[in-house]
């Protein structure tokens, strides 16, 4: 994940794809602010998918199904 494990929140990061998203939505943007607006998407969405597997993995460690 980019952000540090230990400062990472998953509902803060969701909350901020959600800004991103509302933002994308306005008419006004330059193709420029959209492109940073994406990549900055991207970026969160990656770090949201690696702590859902990560979650995933402590729960079927937790209950003896590793795969």
């Amino acid at each position: 994940m980019s952000n540090n494990s230990n400062s990472f929140s998953y509902d803060s990061t969701l909350r901020r794809i959600e800004e991103i998203v509302t933002q994308m939505e306005e008419d006004n943007k330059s193709i420029d602010e959209l492109s940073a607006l994406v990549k900055e998407a991207s970026t969160l969405i990656k770090d949201c998918k690696a702590k859902l597997r990560s979650t995933e993995e402590d729960i079927q460690k937790a209950f003896g199904k590793e795969e």
